[in-house]
């Protein structure tokens, strides 16, 4: 077996990174997003699990080319904000509890406040209207 090389190991490193902080929604949730003009997506909010209880939150795809999620804070209330980090702009993974920062640590409550850095911010929120059950957000 030959050795690797420092270049092919830090590739598959670097590989790895990246494809960890890439999440695609579930399976319903990709029945439930719609793509449209301007960047912005549409999402039927009944036909994502995640957001049957308030308290979950979900990544739902991208706005203008930025990662975004949902959270339900109330029996009829959402929010939606950025999956990037405040910090350096990484986007952050989901974790039992709420979003988490592999590169530096900070971590988010479900509904992006901040629980603690370097991050000194809460995840963006986002503007989001909603109607008859379909969020539009961007």
């Amino acid at each position: 077996m030959e050795p690797i090389s420092r270049r092919h190991l830090l590739t598959g490193a670097c590989a790895l990174l990246v494809l960890n902080g890439i999440q695609t929604p579930t399976a319903v949730a990709n029945t439930a997003v719609k793509k449209l003009p301007n960047g912005r997506i549409s999402v039927n909010l009944k036909k994502v699990k995640e957001l049957s209880k308030v308290g979950g939150s979900v990544k739902v795809g991208n706005v203008k080319g930025r990662p975004v999620a949902i959270a339900r804070t109330g029996s009829s209330s959402y929010l939606a904000f950025s999956l990037s980090c405040p910090h350096q702009g990484v986007t952050v993974s989901r974790t039992e509890d709420g979003w988490r920062c592999e590169a530096h640590g900070s971590e988010f409550e479900s509904t992006g406040e901040l629980v603690f850095g370097p991050a000194t911010t809460g995840l963006q929120k986002l503007p989001m209207k909603i109607n008859r059950g379909v969020a539009v957000i961007g």
